[in-house]
């Protein structure tokens, strides 16, 4: 006598079901995705923490006034002075007025080691109020790759009219 085994599964069962084929395909598209966001992420994190390899010892000229803001040409008139090690391809230029802040990003600069920079800079302090910050950030260009070298920014608090 022989007894029929009563199924509990639908005939095509099979058809429903994930492969472990298509497991492991899935678990290893999820791993990558993972891996590449962190990886972003990490490198992102990386470069903006990155500071300049190389000192720039950019400053403000020792004799004179370094910083001073011409009332009638509205122009904030800065002299500067780059050290003996590394050439500056640019700056980035904010002053922090009253009531509002103007940023300028001036790559045509160009200051050779050992050498002086005279810079002028339009600011309308009649828009802004008076400067109450002015800060110079240097670029340099290592191999093809411009750094901004943020640690190395120099700044001052208070710009007198000029005489």
């Amino acid at each position: 006598m022989t007894t029929k085994v009563k199924r509990h599964f639908p005939k095509n069962w099979k058809k429903k079901a994930i492969t472990a084929l298509m497991s492991l395909f899935l678990v290893a598209a999820f791993g990558a995705a993972v891996t590449s966001v962190v990886t972003n992420l990490a490198s992102a994190q990386a470069e903006q923490g990155s500071e300049c390899p190389i000192s720039v010892e950019l400053h403000f000229v020792k004799d004179g006034v370094p910083v001073c803001y011409d009332t009638t040409t509205r122009q904030v008139v800065f002299t500067i002075e780059d050290g003996i090690n590394v050439d500056v391809s640019g700056l980035i230029i904010n002053i922090i007025g009253l009531t509002k802040a103007v940023s300028i990003e001036d790559d045509n600069v160009i200051i050779r080691k050992v050498d002086t920079y005279h810079g002028k800079i339009d600011y309308n302090s009649k828009d802004a109020g008076p400067i109450r910050l002015m800060k110079i950030t240097p670029k340099i260009d290592l191999d093809g790759n411009e750094q901004i070298c943020l640690a190395q920014a120099i700044t001052i608090g208070k710009v007198l009219p000029c005489i």
